[in-house]
C-alpha cells in the first residue's frame, strides 16, 4: 500500500502540502483548500461522491466514482483526486470530466473544497488550457483565490493540478 500513487498523494496532501502553501505565504488565495485540509478523517481508494442533479424543477441524485476521496469526520467529500499512473500524458479530456464532476460536486456539497488531477507524467497542452478556462484564467483575472473554479459569488472549488516525479508530489496549478 505504502508504494501505491493513492497512499503517496494522500500523505503529501496532508503532511506537506500545508507548509508548502503557508511556506510560500498562498494561506489567503487557498483559504478553503488550507481550511479543509485539517478537517480530512479519511481517504477512500476508488471511492464514490453522491450529487443531486435538478432538471425540470425535479432532483435526481447519482454517484460519480474517483481514484480517491477524501471525506470529514461526518462523511461529506473535502477533496476528490482522479490519478493517471501511466507514463502516458494526461489529456484534455480527463480534466474536462474532472472539472464537471467537481462542479457538480460543489454545487450538492458545502464542504467541498478542491478537486485534484494527479500525473505521473505530464499535462498535455489542451489539459491545461481546460484548467486555465475553468478557473477564469488570463491576464486579467480578478479572483482572490487562486485556480478556483467559481459557480456563484461565494461557492466554488479549487482545480489543483499535481505532478508526480522524483519520489514527490509537486503543484503545478496553481503554481507555489
Amino acid at each position: 500500500m505504502e508504494g501505491t500513487i493513492e497512499y503517496g498523494f494522500t500523505r503529501w496532501l496532508v503532511e506537506d502540502l500545508p507548509f508548502e502553501v503557508s511556506g510560500t505565504g498562498n494561506q489567503s488565495v487557498l483559504r478553503d483548500l488550507y481550511d479543509a485540509i485539517p478537517e480530512i478523517d479519511r481517504a477512500e481508494i476508488g471511492g464514490s461522491v453522491s450529487i443531486a442533479l435538478r432538471e425540470n424543477g425535479e432532483e435526481t441524485r447519482e454517484q460519480r466514482s474517483f481514484d480517491l476521496v477524501l471525506r470529514d469526520r461526518m462523511g461529506n467529500p473535502l477533496f476528490v483526486a482522479d490519478l493517471n499512473d501511466s507514463r502516458d500524458p494526461t489529456a484534455e479530456g480527463a480534466l474536462e470530466s474532472l472539472v464537471g464532476n467537481g462542479r457538480d460536486i460543489a454545487e450538492s456539497n458545502e464542504s467541498f473544497a478542491a478537486a485534484f488531477a494527479v500525473t505521473e507524467s505530464f499535462f498535455e497542452p489542451g489539459a491545461l488550457e481546460t484548467a486555465s478556462d475553468a478557473v477564469g484564467g488570463g491576464l486579467f483575472s480578478r479572483s482572490k483565490r487562486a485556480s478556483f473554479v467559481k459557480l456563484s459569488r461565494k461557492r466554488g472549488y479549487h482545480l489543483c493540478l499535481v505532478e508526480a516525479r522524483d519520489g514527490g508530489f509537486h503543484m503545478t496549478v496553481p503554481d507555489l
